[in-house]
């Protein structure tokens, strides 16, 4: 069999290529993430342009006029790629949503160098064709090792001036915590707290959120639990510090919550200045993609807190 037919011929039918595919990235994701590796750029940038060079090597390419025609097509098969390795690797929902961004980068690079005609017999292509692999390979290094690493610590800070004092601030996180409030639209695709056991201020008290992450949206299938201890490290009339001292959540894999620091700043006798600041460490690569996605979490979610806890009595 000769290469033209290879990759423009058999297997066929296309159902056969798709478990091929399928298959194949299942074992080399599943590698990766029992390896040391797993939160590395090795996962989240190699991969999907592998996964889209191999689509667009091994699938049908549609015979369309138009470039976007067949990169549609592409993209349709590799929905189909991603959905059926996620289920089999039992990821749920959230995982590949947060990755197709990244994948529809790689995949616009990989099919804009490739040729229109594959195997090539243009020198041009072939270039184009050989250097792209190696820019990927030098940008999935990220994470491989610390000195590869960029900076993973962060902090960000809410600042809000409510009309309370600090002594109603303080009445209110005293109280019984219920995130019932809307959310912003990114925030709002993660799952909150099934239960929250809060309702005091003391010193050295613990409060723990319970999490139940249906990863596939269904009661009893594929879901994963766990809780977040909160410790109440200091509490100060005008400052209050709180430290994660355990969290088996799900989200704990891709991003890790050290603490808070909760600053008021009285302004007049009804008015006070909160400034909130929120320890993380990102644990994803690679930092381009993931570290603004996290801060963008990160601020959203310490707004809401601010408005729907700290100063929930406001109105």
């Amino acid at each position: 069999m000769n290469m033209q037919s290879l990759f423009t011929g058999g297997p066929k039918p296309v159902w056969i290529r798709y478990l091929l595919i399928i298959g194949f990235f299942f074992l080399v994701t599943r590698l990766i993430l029992d390896s040391r590796f797993a939160h590395t750029s090795l996962l989240y940038c190699l991969a999907p342009y592998s996964v889209a060079i191999v689509i667009y090597i091994f699938m049908p390419q549609p015979q369309g006029r138009y470039r976007w025609q067949r990169f549609g097509r592409h993209m349709f098969s590799a929905m189909i790629v991603m959905l059926a390795t996620s289920a089999l690797l039992f990821e749920g929902f959230l995982c590949v949503l947060m990755f197709m961004p990244i994948y529809i980068f790689f995949a616009v690079i990989g099919f804009a160098l490739a040729p229109k005609e594959w195997p090539t017999k243009r020198t041009s292509d072939v270039f184009r064709v050989s250097i792209a692999p190696l820019i990927i390979a030098v940008i999935s290094l990220e994470g491989v090792n610390s000195s590869l690493s960029l900076e993973r610590e962060h902090s960000v800070t809410r600042t809000h001036v409510v009309s309370l004092s600090p002594q109603q601030v303080h009445k209110n996180l005293s109280q019984p915590i219920h995130l019932d409030a809307e959310r912003p639209a990114f925030i709002s695709l993660f799952p909150l707290p099934s239960h929250i056991e809060a309702g005091s201020l003391n010193q050295g008290d613990i409060h723990k959120a319970h999490f139940t992450y249906k990863r596939w949206g269904m009661d009893g299938v594929n879901v994963k639990t766990g809780e977040t201890w909160l410790k109440l490290a200091s509490v100060q009339p005008l400052h209050i510090s709180t430290e994660v001292v355990k969290d088996t959540s799900y989200f704990a894999h891709y991003l890790t919550i050290h603490g808070t620091d909760i600053t008021l700043n009285p302004l007049s006798e009804s008015k006070t200045e909160i400034i909130l600041t929120i320890h993380y460490r990102r644990e994803l690569d690679p930092a381009w993609y993931f570290g603004p996605l996290q801060k963008i979490a990160i601020k959203q979610s310490g707004d809401y807190l601010i408005k729907h806890v700290i100063a929930r009595s406001e109105s």
